[in-house]
């Protein structure tokens, strides 16, 4: 082979590499020498701290990542808790300008892929608060308060409308066939989200509950069908609609049946529907872990792929969020009934880090699970071994999703206040049958700390002790006591609220005794 011919083939291959990679550069421009660009790729369309990368500009704050990917991609660029969607498809690099100046239109974009961003950023893709029919949730006199069937007749067609338009600015972009089609699919499941979720769960209160259930249920699923299976493995919001689908079905399913006199004919309805009878599901094994019961046990609710995209999304939040016990179960459930290769190896590769987190972190000597956490039986018992430090306490469960969201702020604040006298400690409020599963999660998520685990009647007679009343009892919560075990703060600001909590702890340090 010629010299020639050879740097042909090699140009060609390389040409080919670069174009099944998903390639993204940036530049940070008038930022602190210390910030990073944060870049999050989700599986199910959840955002999990956890799962993102950290890139860190150069001297002239430049910065690159790349994706080995054969097809489109989105993934959430964040940058001081500015969020943009980013959409990165094979052979159309994206440069993404950050000006860490400006309050608004901080980001711009420039490169092949510049169309396509530029139209996610105009139609507000990020934040369903942006929507205007759900700012006018808000307002004083909103049709918040109509009935269910005003809602549909007179606010939906208004909302459908505004999707129409919308669509209509994706389809006359300049980007190419492909593209617009991904970009519509998540523009419509934005709007999916927003009525399901947000207008959905102001509409099931008692007083609309017949009509939430018998009406509005039925009209979200027939004008939001559930997505297919391309969909769902581009689309974000698809992803994140497929759980209110399946939600609303399961609510359906379960409603008809309760309000069914005919016991015969709610029985038989409801195995056709579910493929399980309502007495099985009742007395299944499972029944206390509700999440798991009803993904695993009613896949009649939804079509093949979308009830097993539905159990690998499942299973990312239990990865995402250290259950490890639930992942496993789950885990060897995907395996033994998904017929998706695609799906099983997906589950495998997201439960590996979590295994080898629990082995990886089981000598970490500073995770301390106090020895004698089932003897304490007061608050001064509690506080006794930390006399003369700070404490800080959070009152968690690992059944609590915004206790284990804050926790992925917790290092960043440890390592500030590394070397000083202060003691995370934390109270997780589960009872003596979970004890492994807290112990799993303390150890897979690498919680530095002392730990404490109560029941529900140990940490109710505890909540008494600190003074919080019972409206106010709600998980996450945070104290801040003094070196004398006094409470300084009954109510402290969240680890994700950042330089906010990090003041209130440094002003409990700097406190003289």
């Amino acid at each position: 082979m010629t010299k020639f011919k050879l740097f042909l083939l090699l140009f060609i291959c390389t040409q080919v590499c670069v174009g099944q990679q998903l390639v993204l550069t940036g530049t940070l421009l008038g930022a602190a020498k210390q910030d990073t660009v944060e870049m999050n790729e989700s599986y199910n369309g959840n955002y999990w701290k956890k799962n993102s990368v950290y890139l860190h500009p150069d001297a002239l704050g430049n910065f690159h990542l790349s994706y080995p990917c054969h097809t489109a991609k989105f993934v959430l660029l964040v940058y001081k808790e500015n969020r943009q969607w980013l959409l990165l498809s094979p052979g159309r690099p994206l440069h993404i300008n950050i000006n860490a100046g400006r309050s608004r239109q901080m980001f711009s974009f420039s490169g092949k892929a510049k169309t396509e961003n530029d139209l996610i950023q105009k139609l507000k893709l990020t934040d369903v608060l942006t929507l205007p029919f759900i700012k006018e949730l808000k307002l004083k006199d909103s049709y918040a308060h109509w009935s269910v069937d005003s809602v549909i007749s007179i606010k939906l067609p208004v909302i459908k409308h505004s999707l129409d338009s919308a669509r209509q600015v994706v389809y006359q972009a300049g980007v190419p066939l492909n593209l617009k089609k991904i970009i519509a699919a998540e523009l419509r499941y934005f709007y999916a989200n927003a009525v399901s979720q947000n207008l959905g769960g102001l509409l099931n209160n008692a007083e609309n509950r017949i009509g939430f259930n018998t009406h509005f249920i039925d009209t979200v699923l027939s004008d939001f069908t559930v997505p297919t299976e391309d969909e769902l493995n581009i689309s974000m919001n698809a992803n994140l609609y497929l759980d209110s689908y399946f939600r609303f079905k399961l609510w359906k399913t379960i409603y008809v049946y309760g309000t069914d006199n005919n016991r015969g004919h709610a029985d038989s309805l409801f195995e056709n529907n579910t493929g399980v009878t309502f007495k099985e599901l009742a007395n299944d094994p499972d029944r206390n872990n509700e999440v798991y019961l009803f993904s695993t046990r009613l896949g009649g609710l939804l079509p093949r792929y979308a009830w097993e995209k539905h159990l690998t999304n499942l299973l990312s939040d239990f990865c995402m969020s250290g259950q490890l016990q639930s992942a496993a179960k789950l885990l060897n459930f995907i395996k033994a009934h998904c017929a998706s290769r695609q799906y099983i190896t997906a589950s495998e590769k997201m439960f590996a880090p979590l295994k080898k987190a629990r082995e990886q972190y089981a000598g970490n000597l500073n995770i301390k699970i106090r020895p004698d956490y089932r003897d304490i039986s007061s608050l001064k018992m509690l506080l006794a071994p930390y006399k003369g430090k700070i404490v800080f306490i959070d009152m968690w469960g690992t059944w609590c999703p915004h206790c284990i969201e804050d926790m992925a702020f917790e290092p960043a604040l440890k390592d500030r206040l590394k070397g000083r006298d202060i003691v995370f400690l934390y109270i997780a409020s589960d009872e003596d049958k979970d004890d492994e599963v807290w112990r799993d999660f303390i150890f897979v998520n690498n919680l530095t700390g002392e730990h404490v685990r109560r029941t529900a009647d140990q940490i109710a007679s505890l909540w008494n002790e600190l003074g919080i009343a019972d409206s106010d009892q709600a998980y996450p919560h945070y104290f801040i006591f003094d070196r004398s075990g006094n409470i300084m703060v009954d109510n402290a600001k969240r680890p994700g609220d950042g330089d906010a909590l990090y003041f209130q702890l440094e002003t409990a340090l700097n406190k003289t005794p």
